[in-house]
């Protein structure tokens, strides 16, 4: 009966990202918006405009419609490991790190919260009231093991409809290997890389660099892998996610020359302007 109940779970998911995972419809022609920042090492680079930027849908270069800094209000979805490791200073420190990032929210931006050990948890739903989401947060305690695949895959059944008055960003914290998930890696990334919501993945490790699920969650989510080596840089971590949330463009084009359905390959690249491009790796336009 559970594994029923998860293949329940995984087929609405399914058919949650493939409904939510289109082109904005518009005037009679799809077009499609692609969030992007660029960085230089940590530091985020602005002022860049459409002659800076080139784009590609399935290999065929597009004409970019307009590029601007991203002035959309924020609607974050945080998912965080709360398993036995965090015991101690590591969940005070995300307590804390996590409460500085929601008191950074401007007033017409809005948060959720999803917890997960071994059982995922919607704490507490999309809301611009904080009182809620701070009375979650104070509660936290650390046990149980690790099924971050599953809260990947469960959260975005919980996400508000993607449109172009809003950006929906999922932060993803944990401290280690996924040891409880019904559901595969590899099932979490793709449903990733179809949901459309930009993905980013913050992680404590005791040694240097992301782990491989890190860098690949966030790669399908057009974000970055932050990796901490103690839990007192999470703060820090979590404000750096936020400044390149701030300072990201939002590109559009109407699609020219490619199919009208299925998956697109999207490349970004950068012209005459130095720095890294972070972008959805693609989208997925269902019939």
């Amino acid at each position: 009966m559970t594994r029923l109940v998860i293949g329940v779970l995984v087929a609405a998911a399914a058919a949650s990202v493939s409904a939510q995972q289109r082109p904005t419809f518009r005037s009679g022609v799809d077009v499609v918006r692609i969030d992007a920042s660029v960085m230089n090492g940590r530091s985020a680079v602005g002022g860049l405009t459409k002659d800076h930027f080139a784009i590609t849908d399935n290999g065929i270069p597009q004409t970019i419609d307009s590029v601007s800094m991203d002035r959309v209000p924020l609607g974050l979805m945080l998912v965080l490991d709360t398993s036995e490791s965090l015991l101690g200073q590591p969940i005070t420190a995300l307590i804390g790190a996590t409460r500085r990032l929601i008191d950074s929210l401007r007033p017409n931006e809005a948060a959720s919260l999803v917890i997960f050990s071994d059982q995922v948890r919607l704490a507490v739903p999309h809301t611009h009231d904080r009182v809620p989401l701070l009375a979650a947060l104070s509660g936290l305690t650390a046990a149980g093991a690790t099924s971050i695949n599953d809260a990947i895959v469960l959260a975005l059944l919980h996400r508000p409809p993607q449109t172009l008055e809003t950006r929906q960003v999922m932060i993803v914290f944990s401290d280690g290997v996924d040891t409880a998930s019904w559901l595969r890696s590899g099932q979490a990334q793709e449903a990733v890389r179809r949901s459309g919501m930009l993905v980013h993945v913050v992680e404590l490790r005791t040694e240097v660099g992301g782990t491989n699920f890190a860098r690949e969650v966030a790669k399908a989510g057009g974000g970055r892998a932050w990796s901490a080596t103690s839990a007192g840089a999470l703060r820090e971590l979590f404000e750096k996610v936020l400044e390149e949330l701030r300072a990201g463009y939002s590109i559009t084009y109407y699609p020219s020359g490619v199919a009208r359905y299925g998956w697109h390959n999207v490349k970004v690249t950068l012209k005459n302007a130095r720095g890294e491009v972070t972008a959805r790796p693609g989208y997925y336009a269902a019939p």
